[in-house]
């Protein structure tokens, strides 16, 4: 015979609840012994357990590539490059300012890499995306395809590849990475080999790869801009995507926007995370936060900035010149999962 609804299970009264009766008296004594458990009280936290808007602390900004190009060459000057294995300055959310976080899921990065150097090879869990910055004899080596880049080109770096990154010119090379490693501090799934330890060598074999033998990886700026440039009018934009016709990975999308001179964009509300760097032109972006605070973010070519989830946010464009951004999200991960949200 089961329990009446005002009478607990009879196990329980036999043990910890007849203690309970006994020694807990008040609210404060329950909760109290609730925490002891390693409980919480749910009617004791302030509201709902699940709130009616995306919760974060991350804050729009933007970085200016005059300071993170001179910071990583200055960085050159004194840091031995056996010190790091990839010379980079990670971008930290200046709200919460908890590394490795430019967004909750979302982690971007510069990385200079000077004439004649190459980065030692490894792989590991993230996935990456690489946007080139300034360079003309820059390349990455994925899985034995050597991939030279332009400004523009962009090379994804699939999980668990093997990969590194040299420079055979003259010139600096420069690029934005993207990638989602801030997620892996939510799942602990995250790992890093590298090539030296498990192979005794510092890289890879690699051949280089014609731009057709590297479509699953190298997206070419040249046909990228054609793509952005072929509607006219205001604004264009485009999602990269592989062969097969999906997102260049499950958890990051990357996008590419051309804003006509003096025009904008259309605003934007959605619960991805966005992060954005400006190829070409100059403008700036309006972001309006969910609590209706607006903040203006003036950008140039090279710059980077960030858009929080849920923060409504317009691209403008300034006179004189069209304005290009390469932008990655997470909203293939939302929209994966089933949790990605626009607002109409």
């Amino acid at each position: 015979m089961a329990p009446s609804a005002t009478e607990p299970a009879v196990e329980a009264t036999q043990g910890f609840y007849s203690k309970l009766k006994t020694s807990v008296s008040t609210k404060a004594s329950l909760e109290q012994a609730i925490r002891e458990k390693d409980l919480v009280p749910l009617w004791n936290i302030g509201g709902p357990s699940t709130p009616v808007g995306p919760p974060g602390k991350h804050i729009p900004a933007v970085w200016k590539y005059d300071d993170t190009k001179s910071l990583l060459l200055r960085a050159a000057d004194i840091v031995d490059p056996r010190e790091a294995e990839r010379r980079a300055v990670l971008m930290i959310n200046p709200g919460p300012k908890h590394t490795p976080f430019t967004l909750h899921c979302l982690l971007a990065a510069h990385q200079l890499i000077l004439p004649g150097e190459r980065a030692v090879c490894h792989r590991h869990t993230p996935f990456a995306v690489r946007f080139l910055i300034e360079g003309d004899a820059g390349y990455t080596a994925i899985s034995g395809k050597k991939m030279y880049m332009k400004p523009g080109d962009l090379i994804i770096t699939p999980v668990w590849n093997w990969h590194d990154h040299g420079n055979e010119g003259t010139n600096n090379v420069i690029w934005l990475d993207g990638l989602n490693i801030p997620l892996f501090k939510h799942i602990p799934v995250d790992f890093t080999e590298h090539h030296l330890e498990e192979y005794g060598v510092d890289t890879h074999e690699s051949k280089t790869a014609s731009d057709s033998e590297a479509a699953d990886m190298k997206f070419p700026w040249s046909k990228t801009q054609a793509r952005l440039d072929a509607p006219g009018g205001d604004y264009s934009s485009l999602e990269y995507l592989l062969p097969s016709g999906k997102s260049v990975s499950t958890t990051i999308g990357a996008y590419a926007h051309r804003i006509a001179a003096g025009k904008a964009s259309p605003p934007v509300q959605e619960t991805a995370g966005n992060i954005f760097q400006v190829h070409a032109g100059r403008g700036y972006t309006e972001v309006t936060s969910p609590a209706g605070e607006t903040t203006r973010l003036g950008w140039g070519r090279g710059d980077s900035f960030t858009v929080p989830p849920w923060h409504m946010f317009q691209n403008f464009a300034e006179e004189g010149e069209d304005a290009y951004l390469f932008g990655f999200s997470d909203r293939p991960m939302q929209v994966n999962l089933g949790f990605w949200r626009a607002k109409e």
